[in-house]
Formats: structure tokens, C-alpha cells, sequence
């Protein structure tokens, strides 16, 4: 996906037109104008849900617990996926924790993805530079200057973008050589049949 970019050189504008303009759209987030529907407790349950990852290689480091997948890396869990080059997996310092590593997958902390990053899931797809990933709090932080985060026709596109999955709210922010851009399109009415012309 292309980023977006102004043909007029951007102006310094002042302090309260930016504040009205984050505004606007921290409204326009919050209404459902972006997130779609409301969150389902389908998602809030997909933590629990099996993590697949393939890679062409993998290399883990038992003293700093993580474990890193180089190379067409694709994790899923439930109807997330992520692709990118290089993706690491956090493990949680679990003191009681045997050399039985059945349950390893509830010790995940965190899974940090970089490299032509793209998530795809049922509401919302994205792309960015690096995107970190909390299992326990389901929040998405997505870093790149060309961050993106696409539903339906809907596009936002920001330096730093937070999604919250539990609550479905999307946290856009810029930084000093890309301003926040957000493109909405207003939801087409289906013809009422009995409507006479």
C-alpha cells in the first residue's frame, strides 16, 4: 500500500487547529465510523487460542527467553494473522517452571514482528515497519512512518498506531515528518424496494 503523501508542502498550523483535528477523529474512532462493529466476545477469548508459526529458521535464547523466527515468517491465532521477515517471541520468567514445556504458550509475554510487517484479521488489516504485540492486554503497536491500518474503505495512517482488540479503539499518532491522516467513506444505503421513482 502506498503512504500517502501531500503535493503542498506542509504549513505550521497552530496549536488549536491540531488539537481540533485530533478531536475530530478520536471522535470519529470512538463513534464506530472506523472500528465497524461492535467487538464481539469472540475476540476477547482469542488469547486462549493455539499460536502457529512457520518460518524458514529459528534460533531461541533459553537465557534471555525468547525465541526468533527468520525468514516468510506467518503466525496465526484464530482469524489473526501476521507476516513479516523476522518475528520474536517473549516468554514470561516463570520461577516454577519445569523442563515440561507443554504449556509454553501461556508463558508468551509479548511477540515483536519487523520487516514489511502486514496483520490481517475479521475486521481491520494493516501494514508498518515493526509491530509489538501484548497477549495479555491484546494491544497492537505498529511503528513505521508509513503505518497503515485499513477496514473496509476506511483508512488511517499515522507514525505510531495503537489497536486496543479488546474495545475495538485505534490510537493514531504522528510524528515531526508525517502528520496523521485518516480517510472515511460514508456507509452506502441499500434502495428501498418499495421506494417509487
Amino acid at each position: 500500500m502506498k503512504a500517502f503523501r501531500s503535493r503542498h508542502p506542509v504549513k505550521y498550523r497552530p496549536f488549536w487547529i491540531r488539537v481540533t483535528l485530533f478531536t475530530i477523529t478520536t471522535v470519529l474512532l470512538s463513534s464506530g465510523v472506523f472500528a465497524g462493529e461492535s467487538p464481539k466476545k469472540k475476540d476477547a477469548n482469542q488469547a486462549d487460542e493455539q499460536i502457529q508459526i512457520v518460518a524458514d529458521k529459528l534460533i531461541t535464547n533459553n537465557a534471555e527467553k525468547f525465541a526468533e523466527f527468520e525468514g516468510d515468517v506467518r503466525a496465526s491465532q484464530g482469524d489473526l494473522v501476521i507476516t513479516s521477515e523476522r518475528l520474536r517471541i517473549y516468554y514470561k520468567d516463570d520461577p516454577d517452571r519445569k523442563d515440561d514445556q507443554s504449556d509454553s504458550q501461556g508463558l508468551i509475554k509479548q511477540v515483536v514482528a519487523s520487516g514489511n510487517v502486514q496483520i490481517s484479521s475479521e475486521k481491520y488489516k494493516a501494514e508498518t515497519d515493526q509491530v509489538e504485540y501484548d497477549l495479555d492486554t491484546q494491544v497492537f503497536v505498529l511503528t513505521g512512518e508509513n503505518s497503515t491500518v485499513t477496514s473496509g474503505k476506511n483508512i488511517l495512517t499515522g507514525s505510531k498506531i495503537t489497536v486496543y482488540r479488546k474495545n475495538g479503539q485505534i490510537k493514531v499518532e504522528s510524528s515531526p515528518q508525517k502528520r496523521v491522516k485518516a480517510v472515511f467513506y460514508p456507509e452506502e444505503k441499500t434502495p428501498d424496494p418499495n421506494t417509487k421513482e
